[in-house]
């Protein structure tokens, strides 16, 4: 994880003292995470091709740099943190894989990945409506 950890170091300097980066918004970066998602495409292509995995590595790391940085916009806006994306995306892989990280839960195991995903979409709606009956309250 020390990788991991210099690399968002890394982002969050360029965020703070780029000119170009320190300007940008999530608006502003959605066709560079469009360019970077096809690249990582035509990267996987290139692999089954000619097996060059050094482009596609270099393309995901592309990709890996604009998650990062809309990260860090969300969280210079107080929205979420780069840990809050990767806690969730953790917890939805779980959830969402109950064979390996719940065996003993029949229920979930017998649940197809479309059905996992509905009722994590249900878990979530309820969540949202509690939180925003609980703020109309205050």
């Amino acid at each position: 994880m020390q990788e991991f950890d210099r690399f968002i170091k890394v982002v969050r300097e360029i965020r703070e003292k780029c000119p170009w980066d320190s300007v940008q918004t999530h608006e502003s970066l959605k066709k560079y995470l469009v360019e970077e998602s096809q690249e990582v495409l035509d990267g996987i292509d290139r692999l089954n091709e000619t097996g060059d995995s050094d482009n596609l590595c270099e393309e995901l790391g592309d990709v890996l740099f604009q998650v990062a940085l809309h990260s860090l916009i969300a969280q210079e806006e107080g929205l979420f943190t780069i840990e809050d994306v990767i806690s969730g995306v953790t917890d939805k892989m779980q959830f969402r894989h109950p064979k390996i990280f719940a065996p003993e839960d029949r229920e979930l195991c017998s649940l197809s990945w479309e059905a996992l995903k509905a009722k994590e979409r249900s878990a979530k709606s309820n969540s949202k409506n509690n939180k925003t009956a609980h703020e109309n309250q205050m």
